[in-house]
C-alpha cells in the first residue's frame, strides 16, 4: 500500500490540514491500519501536553459564537449510502452536503464536488469510473493529493488500488486508466486546476 508522508501524518496530527487534504488522508487511515497507528503515535505528545495546561473559562463570546453555527453543524449529510466515503470522513464534512454529478462523456465516469475548502480554496472531490476506462491525459497546475476507495487504476507511476494514497506534484502530467473489474472510486483534494491534453486542451482553452 502507498502512504502519505511522515510529514502529512504529523500536521493531520497536529490538525494543520486543510479541510480536503484531511478529508483524503482520514479516508486512507480508514483503510490502513499501519498508517492509522502512526497517525495515533504522532498525536500522543499534544494529548499529553492538553492533560498538563491547566483548565480556563472559554470566553462567553466563544460559546455563543459556537451555539450559533451547531444547527448547522449538525445538519445529516445527503450523501446516497451507495457513495463509498468512510463514515470518518462524512464527519469532517459541513452539514447538509449534496452532491451535484457531473458526467465525464466516458462511458460512465462522474464527478462532484463534495466541499471547498474557505481558506485555501481547495476542493475535495469524489470521482467514479467504471473499470476499463482510460482517463484523458493532463497536467496539473497544482497539487493532487488521491486516494482510492475501491477499485483501482494505473500510470505512469504504478498501479493504485484501494487505500492507496497518491501525491501529484504541479507540472506532473499521467492519463490514468482504471482497472478492469468493479468500479474505480477515488475521492481527491486538488489544489489547482488541470490542463488536457490534445483536442480536448484546446476545446477547454477555447471555453476558458
Amino acid at each position: 500500500m502507498l502512504h502519505p508522508s511522515e510529514e502529512t501524518l504529523l500536521d493531520h496530527a497536529g490538525g494543520q490540514l486543510d479541510l480536503a487534504l484531511r478529508a483524503v488522508v482520514q479516508a486512507h487511515l480508514e483503510l490502513c491500519a499501519a498508517c492509522r497507528g502512526r497517525a495515533a503515535e504522532l498525536a500522543q505528545p499534544g494529548g499529553w501536553l492538553l492533560e498538563r495546561v491547566a483548565a480556563t473559562e472559554p470566553p462567553a463570546a466563544l460559546w455563543q459564537r459556537l451555539q450559533a453555527r451547531l444547527p448547522e453543524a449538525s445538519a445529516p449529510d445527503a450523501l446516497a449510502p451507495e457513495v463509498p466515503l468512510p463514515l470518518a470522513v462524512r464527519r469532517e464534512l459541513p452539514g447538509g452536503v449534496r452532491l451535484s454529478w457531473w458526467r465525464l462523456g466516458l462511458g460512465g465516469g462522474r464527478m462532484a464536488r463534495v466541499a471547498t475548502d474557505p481558506a485555501t480554496g481547495a476542493d475535495l472531490v469524489i470521482g467514479e469510473m467504471p473499470g476499463g476506462l482510460v482517463f484523458p491525459r493532463h497536467e496539473h497546475l497544482g497539487f493532487e493529493h488521491a486516494v482510492v476507495l475501491a477499485g483501482g487504476y494505473a500510470d505512469e507511476r504504478g498501479e493504485f488500488v484501494a487505500g492507496d494514497f497518491a501525491v501529484y506534484e504541479p507540472g506532473s502530467e499521467h492519463g490514468p486508466q482504471t482497472l478492469d473489474g468493479e468500479a474505480c472510486w477515488i475521492l481527491f483534494r486538488l489544489g489547482g486546476p488541470v490542463r488536457f491534453r490534445g483536442w480536448r486542451g484546446a476545446l477547454q482553452r477555447l471555453v476558458l
